[in-house]
């Protein structure tokens, strides 16, 4: 009978001992390093967005996988509570050429809205032929955050050519889609409308581009951009202004300018508001263009005080995104 207690006993601490690493000690993100989900297999979520929603993050993005259809263009998505564990949801997009754009033709860095009030979840993303040249916007709706994403309209923002677009959701929640105009050298944010179906004009900022992401810290607002280089790596910048219609800053380094952003390029910033403090995100993409499925990320808490912003060196790190604290591992 004694033996049968410890034997139970045993068995007992042993489960709970189990149980305790998933749930009490935090996972590490490793940047650059291969991203596996859930099923074992690399994250294909290039050029993506985050989107919080009902306690979770959903994590959108290119999915680059060596097994797609090549007449078809997807879009992965992958969801989380605490940014470091990842479980596949679906392809929600897995579009055919919806408007016969021809061989090659883009869908990039998609971004999910949530509208509170239509119920609906929007995806915009760039839309675009083999050469570029059509530079618009596309938009698909669903239902669900991770169901079918049914193809809606495309069109060019503001009548302006579009190509790499952003996201970013205030603290009040009003929407905002962020994208180049290379015409006008330099690149737009745009209020969504009530339906989230188009876009109104709130500011301009002359800086020729790409790759732009804004956060709001504290009582400024940043804005990063990448140099246009095609798929190279180039030194990202920021500025900084009190509100959206600026004034704007001039445009600093985030990192020393001959690391070339450590080989990526931004994507988004996002901000985990916890109990005990806000830490910020570098989102970028370490673009591998001849293995497109196998583009690494690179995120990164930035340090970020007094209207400055500064990206360390990768390494890996640990978030508590209950708190907000991350902590760089030595």
């Amino acid at each position: 009978m004694r033996k049968a207690v410890f034997q139970l006993a045993g068995l007992f601490l042993f489960t709970l001992m189990a149980a305790i690493p998933s749930i009490a000690v935090p996972g590490t993100i490793k940047p650059g390093e291969p991203w596996l989900d859930d099923r074992g297999q690399q994250i294909q979520a290039h050029g993506g967005g985050i989107t919080f929603w009902k306690g979770a993050y959903y994590w959108f993005g290119e999915d680059r996988s060596q097994t797609n259809d090549p007449d078809k263009r997807y879009v992965a998505c992958f969801s989380s509570r605490d940014l470091v564990h990842w479980k596949f949801r679906r392809q929600v997009i897995a579009l055919s050429d919806p408007e016969h754009l021809g061989p090659r033709w883009v869908l990039e860095r998609p971004k999910v809205f949530v509208n509170s009030r239509t119920h609906k979840f929007v995806l915009y993303a760039h839309f675009d032929d083999a050469r570029y040249k059509l530079a618009r916007v596309m938009i698909a709706v669903s239902d669900r955050i991770d169901g079918d994403y049914h193809y809606v309209k495309s069109f060019r923002p503001l009548d302006q050519e579009s190509r790499d677009i952003g996201q970013f959701v205030d603290d009040d929640g009003s929407a905002y889609l962020i994208f180049e105009s290379r015409p006008t050298k330099g690149f737009f944010i745009a209020k969504l409308t009530d339906d989230y179906m188009g876009v109104e004009k709130t500011a301009f900022i002359q800086a020729p581009l790409e790759g732009g992401a804004i956060v709001r810290y504290g009582n400024l607002y940043y804005v990063i951009g990448s140099h246009m280089t095609g798929w190279r790596p180039n030194p990202d910048v920021f500025a900084t202004a009190p509100s959206l219609a600026g004034p704007w800053t001039e445009f600093k380094d985030i990192a020393p300018p001959e690391a070339n952003t450590y080989n990526a390029q931004s994507t988004m910033l996002l901000k985990i508001a916890g109990s005990k403090k806000s830490t910020v995100i570098f989102m970028g993409d370490i673009w591998k263009p001849k293995e497109l499925w196998d583009s690494r990320y690179l995120w990164m808490p930035l340090d970020m005080q007094n209207g400055s912003m500064h990206l360390p060196p990768p390494q890996s790190w640990q978030l508590n995104v209950k708190t907000g604290e991350a902590t760089i591992l030595k």
